[in-house]
């Protein structure tokens, strides 16, 4: 039974992504408490209060390499602040937003490196061998999800 639920909340939450619903959107409806700013808020919108984002055309290619500011409370932070403290915290968490997506660009790299040196250390064979059992832990992966897939899909004989 559990299985289920867990099964239909991932639904929910994939369906929403695809179909560009935001869950924390869903939530603020609701009136949860981890509600997000609106859209216009988020984005920067001068008949909401804040600055349109101006950018000048060298900060566009930047702002591709940089995942889109997506402002969320700490947990339980929600149920605490008002709507003034969440802004400051959105203001912070916007303020170091790029400085943390570039360090994780470059730890990123780091482990790619690393990486790549360990595998030097490898002969032919063991890495035909590795990428062998690589491919093996996958299939299995697919498998696995596909029949847990099929379980969650036929009734169940428990009322």
């Amino acid at each position: 039974m559990n299985l289920r639920v867990w099964m239909i909340a991932l639904v929910l939450i994939v369906g929403a992504a695809l179909s560009g619903n935001h869950i924390n959107s869903a939530v603020a409806e609701s009136g949860g408490p981890s509600a997000a700013p609106p859209a216009a808020q988020a984005q920067g919108n001068p008949q909401a209060g804040q600055p349109a984002a101006t950018q000048p055309p060298s900060a566009a290619a930047e702002k591709e390499s940089v995942p889109p500011f997506r402002p969320r409370l700490p947990a339980y932070y929600g149920r605490v602040v008002d709507e003034k403290q969440r802004q400051k915290i959105y203001d912070i968490q916007r303020k170091y937003h790029a400085q943390i997506a570039e360090l994780q660009r470059q730890l990123e790299k780091l482990i790619a490196q690393r990486d790549a040196e360990i595998e030097a250390v490898l002969t032919p064979e063991q890495k035909a061998e590795i990428q062998k059992m690589r491919e093996g832990a996958a299939a299995r992966r697919s498998n696995s999800a596909a029949s847990q897939g099929e379980q969650s899909a036929a009734p169940s004989a428990q009322p």
